[in-house]
């Protein structure tokens, strides 16, 4: 029970360092990218400034690439003790469910930024996300056998409560 605490504020502090550490490098690279979107024409106008100002978009991009450059320095930290100690079996389903939870963000920064790019229509905004989540679906899958999608309200008339995707 020792080693749980211990892990846990260690874990929760080398999170916290590393989220003030993504902080302030967004704050800081995203001035610099500045010019670079709106030579690329991705902005907008200030509509409420008389001169209309020009805005850079597409700036989350910035925030989700840094989010996931912490992130992946940060997974080995939960699983030290896993690394460093051949005692304990590594516990490969969650490192897995990491992994998988990464490269659904990846898809959705992806596709968010594709979205500015491209102006997507609506339709398919709404089977890309959809696309997005797989790999986190097949994971489930695979480590509980379970795919159960619990419906959104105004469609449980048509489908019912939930829905099992194996079926």
């Amino acid at each position: 029970m020792t080693y749980f605490w211990e892990d846990a504020t260690m874990i929760l502090l080398v999170n916290g360092i590393m989220s003030v550490a993504a902080f302030l490098l967004t704050w800081s690279i995203i001035p610099k990218f500045r010019q670079m979107f709106l030579k690329a024409g991705f902005f907008g106008l200030d509509l409420n400034k008389k001169g209309h100002e020009k805005i850079p978009e597409s700036a989350g991009v910035i925030a989700g690439a840094v989010f996931l450059c912490v992130m992946f320095f940060f997974i080995p930290v939960p699983f030290h003790r896993h690394l460093s100690d051949n005692g304990n079996p590594f516990p490969h389903n969650v490192f897995v469910e990491f992994i998988t939870a990464l490269l659904s963000i990846c898809c959705m920064l992806f596709l968010g930024f594709a979205d500015d790019a491209l102006d997507l229509r609506w339709r398919h905004k709404l089977m890309l996300p959809t696309l997005a989540t797989l790999p986190l679906l097949m994971v489930y899958y695979t480590n509980f056998s379970s795919t159960v999608i619990i419906v959104p309200k105004p469609l449980r008339a048509f489908f019912g409560h939930d829905v099992d995707l194996r079926t």
